[in-house]
């Protein structure tokens, strides 16, 4: 009685058991000879029978091609422990693959053009002999479930599809790899009349494929296989001798490449991808994962330094804020200062002007009018001196009219500057200003026009003065109601050939007498006004061309002033 530990080897029998057991049993005669202790025997499964044995444990160890046991890897934790080492391989990575072939007068030449064509195949679970060549073909655009005209599954041996393409019983068959070449030598094929679709380039592989190449059968020990026994197998494999037609056994392949197949195919892991594991699908998505966790980590930083800044620059413009508000005081301060000196400097230059250019002629008639005086006296009454006399008393009073209405158009005829000017632009540097100088003035805008269509001919200081005391205007007459707050609205509208920039206020409407010597010079309806600012107003929008007009609202007063547009001067 044989006192040997039994150890069972299951092999996936794709040609049928007896096929399985006189392929494999040169490996079976190694392991009984150089693993003491244990007799090993040969299991041959087909695929569901395999997945069965693999599921239940009631194998210790298989032996299958790479996308079965990449399945197995992840469904029962089977390890590889030596990976088949074939004659024909690059290398024990890459060994196998999928050659589709077609006649040679056949019309195809690309993947693509299997669209709505009919497709032989061995098994739907066939590696090398279907699911190979079906990722190819997701790779090219041809879902093989949908885009085929027809997929149909002819079983093993795999010859009889090379046979049935050859007949034309179909347009295109999926054989292993090296399987047309073998087939032509044992003559079987005659050469030419078959072909491998659009092969792919692989220096020093000795046969046409249409796919990638993957790694060979492995040798893989079952989660629950003892792991001194894996071992001992495993050295055991990588000291057997090759065999007689070449085949050997290598240390355990990189099988990762099946992760591709799968997540294309959507087999193993990825056929259910609800179950799929928190570790798995980091893993699967960890470079996504890892750009994004560094996009996190900038973004960190950057919300840290903006921060930061967004602080410091709070505190930078809380102190211009204080340093602006004490600006503005002493503005104030300055601008009541100097409004109080611009009137009397006003009053003063009139008075002086009015004083030189009246000396003249009121010297002249002083002089003529003794001179006739002394004549008269001295009985000298000859009519043509007096005459004369007289006449120059005439001519010194009408140059003395000329100078009194001169000064009345001193705007007119002073050294204002007269240029292209845009008056939205000078009109909201006068509201500007004007609001620095008064923080409690309310100004809002009504009605403006676009910016660039307000182009007028005129000094720009001088209309700043006028809009400025407009404003100024406006804000006394509020705060003399004990409504400094209240609104003040300034507009600006294009009106005929012009435009009018208004300014009214809520500060009581006025009596029609009032508003009937507003212009005078010297009539004021403040207590401590002069008179001046509205009658020099007029005289600068008289001297531009315009008009300054005043109209008495349910409110307040609305004062403003028209200017013709620039065009309107040519």
């Amino acid at each position: 009685m044989d006192s040997r530990q039994l150890v069972r080897v299951a092999v996936l029998a794709d040609k049928g058991a007896a096929a399985a057991e006189a392929e494999w049993q040169y490996v079976l005669d190694w392991l009984n000879r150089d693993v003491p202790g244990y007799r090993f025997v040969i299991v041959a499964l087909d695929h569901p029978e395999l997945r069965q044995a693999v599921h239940e444990g009631n194998v210790d160890f298989l032996i299958t091609n790479a996308g079965n046991y990449g399945e197995f890897e992840y469904s029962d934790g089977v390890s590889r422990v030596a990976t088949l080492d074939s004659p024909l391989a690059l290398s024990p990575s890459q060994a196998v693959g999928s050659a589709i072939v077609v006649r040679a007068e056949s019309g195809l030449n690309e993947l693509a053009d299997l669209k709505g064509r009919h497709l032989l195949a061995a098994s739907h679970e066939a590696f090398c002999c279907y699911q190979i060549a079906a990722r190819e073909l997701v790779l090219a655009g041809v879902d093989p479930q949908k885009d085929l005209g027809r997929l149909e599954y002819a079983g093993f041996p795999i010859q009889s599809i090379a046979l049935a393409v050859r007949d034309g019983k179909a347009d295109a068959g999926v054989l292993k790899t090296c399987l047309l070449e073998q087939m032509v030598a044992s003559g079987a094929l005659k050469p030419g009349e078959l072909r491998v679709l659009a092969p792919k380039n692989k220096p020093g592989f000795p046969c046409a494929t249409s796919s990638r190449l993957y790694p060979d059968w492995a040798f893989a020990a079952l989660k629950g296989t003892p792991g001194d026994l894996s071992r001992h197998v495993a050295v055991a494999l990588l000291e057997m001798p090759k065999s007689p037609d070449g085949h050997g056994w290598a240390i355990p392949a990189h099988y990762a490449v099946l992760d591709g197949l799968f997540r294309d195919l959507k087999l193993g892991r990825y056929a259910n991808p609800h179950q799929e594991t928190l570790e798995e699908f980091m893993l699967r998505h960890r470079y996504p994962l890892l750009a994004i966790a560094v996009l996190v980590f900038f973004w960190l930083i950057h919300t840290i330094r903006v921060d930061y800044l967004v602080k410091r620059r709070t505190r930078e413009l809380q102190r211009m804020h204080e340093e602006k508000e004490h600006m503005a005081e002493t503005m104030r301060e300055r601008q009541q200062a100097l409004d109080h000196a611009g009137r009397l400097a006003v009053l003063g230059g009139m008075a002086s002007a009015i004083a030189h250019e009246l000396k003249q002629p009121l010297a002249a008639i002083e002089n003529f009018a003794r001179g006739i005086d002394r004549r008269i006296e001295a009985g000298r009454l000859d009519p043509e001196p007096l005459r004369d006399g007289c006449n120059e008393i005439a001519l010194q009073s009408q140059r003395a009219d000329a100078t009194i209405e001169r000064i009345r158009n001193f705007a007119r005829k002073g050294g204002s500057t007269m240029q292209s000017v845009n008056l939205l632009a000078y009109v909201r540097e006068a509201v500007e200003l004007f609001e620095v100088a008064h923080p409690e003035a309310n100004i809002q805008w009504l009605g403006m026009v676009r910016q660039g269509d307000t182009q007028v001919r005129a000094d720009p200081i001088q209309i700043q003065q006028v809009t400025f005391n407009l404003l100024k205007n406006a804000i006394d007459a509020q705060g003399a109601q004990g409504r400094a707050r209240a609104p003040i609205t300034v507009c600006l509208e294009r009106e005929a050939q012009g435009y009018r920039v208004g300014v009214c206020d809520q500060g009581g409407n006025l009596t029609e007498e009032q508003v009937a010597h507003l212009f005078e010079p010297f009539f004021t309806t403040k207590s401590d006004g002069l008179g001046l600012g509205l009658a020099l107003s007029k005289w600068i929008i008289d001297a531009h061309g315009g008009m300054l007009t005043l109209t008495g609202e349910a409110a307040g007063v609305c004062a403003s002033f028209w200017l013709p547009e620039e065009t309107a001067h040519e």
